[in-house]
């Protein structure tokens, strides 16, 4: 008589990923190939809650850069799990992590990235020009919504100039208003007062407070003490290790 087959070994089911959750790292890791390796990242464990400000501070070299490109989908974790906003990135082709960033991550640099010959206006248009009809009525739409995203960060006033007339702290707001326009789950900051003076680092701060208030998810990476000690959370790191920081 033959014997029944054995069973497959079940395979493992993720972890359902809380509502309340925007990021979840479990166990990730990033490794470079070079002789030897480089463990960019090691068996970081991250978990970010909706309406949460978190600072990432660490020295240069320290695995921030990887980091955040792992956090903004632009780079693949060579091990571990990352949930953004309830979705398993692991498995996602590059058309589902490009649709899948563009929808739930704003991203704000050190580097305003404004076309000096475009209005303020029509810079943050350009967060969606590409998911536009092309439309008369869709490009009212988006002038609509990016005069909303404009009012949202204090700027309403400044429609219709161009970048040259506004201060670095100005250029920065801007910078939001587009990262915000397509109403993010997430804000991804790398070294945003960077090219700020102390007033204008003040001004963009003050914004973060606002948003944060107004229920959005920030993460800030930075070495500025003065930038991550405004974060209601801090998280370190160096050689690519994470730890909490107290206070």
């Amino acid at each position: 008589m033959r014997g029944r087959s054995a069973p497959l070994p079940a395979q493992p089911v993720p972890e359902a990923p809380d509502p309340d959750v925007v990021i979840r790292l479990d166990s990730v890791g990033r490794v470079f190939d070079s002789v030897p390796p480089v463990h960019a990242l090691r068996e970081v464990d991250l978990t970010v809650r909706r309406g949460e400000h978190l600072s990432v501070v660490g020295p240069s070299g320290s695995g921030k850069s990887t980091l955040l490109n792992v956090l903004g989908l632009l780079d693949r974790p060579t091990s571990g799990a990352y949930w953004l906003d309830g979705v398993l990135t692991g498995g996602l082709g590059d058309l589902e992590r490009t649709a899948l960033r563009g929808s739930r991550i704003g991203f704000v640099f050190q580097s305003f990235h404004l076309l000096p010959y475009r209005t303020v206006d029509e810079n943050v248009m350009l967060a969606e020009v590409y998911r536009a009809k092309g439309s008369e009525g869709g490009r009212r739409t988006r002038r609509d919504r990016a005069r909303e995203a404009l009012d949202r960060v204090g700027l309403g006033h400044r429609f219709g100039f161009l970048p040259a007339r506004l201060s670095g702290g100005e250029r920065q707001r801007v910078a939001i208003a587009r990262a915000l326009l397509g109403e993010p789950a997430l804000l991804l900051c790398d070294e945003p007062t960077g090219n700020l003076d102390s007033e204008n680092t003040e001004s963009v701060l003050g914004l973060f407070d606002t948003l944060q208030a107004q229920g959005m998810t920030l993460l800030v990476i930075t070495h500025d003490d003065a930038v991550s000690t405004r974060a209601s959370r801090r998280v370190r790191i160096r050689d690519g290790r994470l730890s909490q920081e107290d206070g």
